[in-house]
């Protein structure tokens, strides 16, 4: 479990306040291993920030760390490319088969919220579809030279919410594709489903490329719902917490506060576990008042994935206290327990049942495969 360095997380903002830049320059005079923190700050998809920070506030970092900063920031200029180019490709060919899309996390995230590529790095692209479209949808992409496997790559995912990763070279760069058919996965309550509203779509564009996408609102929800779950490396990455601290404000600042309260209130309860971890911006911690206060233990360390803890050379004890432990602040953010609230019912009941239905899920997943 990974909990980032404090010289990285606080680089994890859109702009630098007075007090933001005193705690960077310090954190950061404070580095010992600067391979280590350069290592945590590509993990956390953070080198763009980090560049433009650096610059544009002169902090205090080695001038050898320079180029590989500059570096990385070329290398995610050219990947954002090679992956516009991709999503021109499969939007001509969804418009040309009338299969219509929206475009989720990262690759609606970018162009909408971020602006500049470099900024907002994607490790996959990921597509909302109808249910009744993926057959068609995945025929497409392979249609267009993509590599999509007609089964997922173990039986215990046949019943996961989105097909396997489809992948095509392009530029020197391997695009992956995800088409989902949910935008929230199957070991996260609450759906995100393709809208049967267009008042829940809005359209974004990048550069050239006009796409469809969830409304703030329902975005906002869906990337929340996304950060709950469980990860990949059981790391939380920090740009998926700027994706909702940015649509947040973007919420607020439009005046939809009072209608995500009322629709969405696990995303305030989100807001606040995350400001115990990284403080939230000042706009933002005035909404959300009074801020939580209570010590939590384990801030910033989240659950492992089910198959993760399974599958590791642990002991047995150790499995069941990560599966059946994790850490308290991770059951607030993931059951949406206010910070100031007890655990007790979460720990001792919606947890486990919730680890063990999760795993007769696979196991029942498998056999209906087989």
């Amino acid at each position: 479990m990974h909990r980032p360095l404090p010289s990285v997380s606080v680089l994890a903002r859109f702009t630098l306040d007075s007090e933001a830049q005193t705690a960077a320059r310090e954190r950061l005079l404070a580095v010992s291993d600067w391979q280590a923190w350069i290592n945590q700050i590509e993990l956390h998809g953070l080198s763009g920030f980090a560049n433009k920070h650096i610059q544009e506030y002169d902090l205090p970092v080695p001038e050898q760390l320079n180029a590989p900063l500059k570096a990385l920031k070329m290398r995610h200029h050219s990947a954002a490319k090679a992956r516009y180019h991709a999503l021109q490709q499969i939007d001509t060919v969804f418009q040309a088969q009338g299969i219509d899309y929206l475009a989720l996390k990262g690759a609606a995230l970018m162009p909408h919220l971020y602006g500049q590529a470099y900024l907002r790095p994607m490790r996959d692209m990921d597509l909302l579809l109808r249910r009744a479209d993926l057959s068609r949808a995945a025929d497409a992409l392979r249609s267009i030279g993509f590599h999509l496997p007609h089964a997922q790559p173990s039986k215990f995912m046949r019943d996961v919410h989105q097909l396997p990763n489809a992948t095509k070279t392009i530029d020197g760069f391997v695009c992956s594709v995800e088409l989902h058919l949910d935008g929230v996965s199957r070991d996260t309550a609450g759906h995100c489903y393709y809208p049967e509203s267009r008042d829940q779509i809005q359209a974004i564009s990048w550069q050239a490329l006009t796409m469809n996408a969830l409304d703030d609102l329902t975005m906002l929800h869906q990337v929340t719902l996304h950060l709950e779950g469980l990860h990949p490396g059981s790391a939380l990455k920090l740009i998926n917490v700027m994706d909702v601290v940015g649509l947040a404000q973007r919420v607020l600042q439009s005046g939809q506060w009072q209608a995500l309260q009322q629709r969405y209130p696990h995303v305030l309860n989100t807001l606040r576990c995350l400001h115990l971890w990284t403080p939230l911006p000042s706009d933002l911690q005035t909404a959300l008042s009074p801020l939580p206060t209570r010590a939590v233990s384990d801030v910033g360390i989240i659950m492992q994935p089910l198959g993760q803890i399974l599958g590791s050379q642990n002991s047995w004890l150790a499995k069941s206290r990560a599966l059946f432990r994790p850490s308290d602040w991770w059951l607030h953010l993931h059951y949406h327990v206010d910070p100031m609230r007890s655990l007790w019912r979460v720990k001792w009941l919606r947890h486990p049942a919730a680890v063990l239905q999760s795993l007769m899920r696979r196991v029942l997943s498998a056999i209906r495969g087989g």
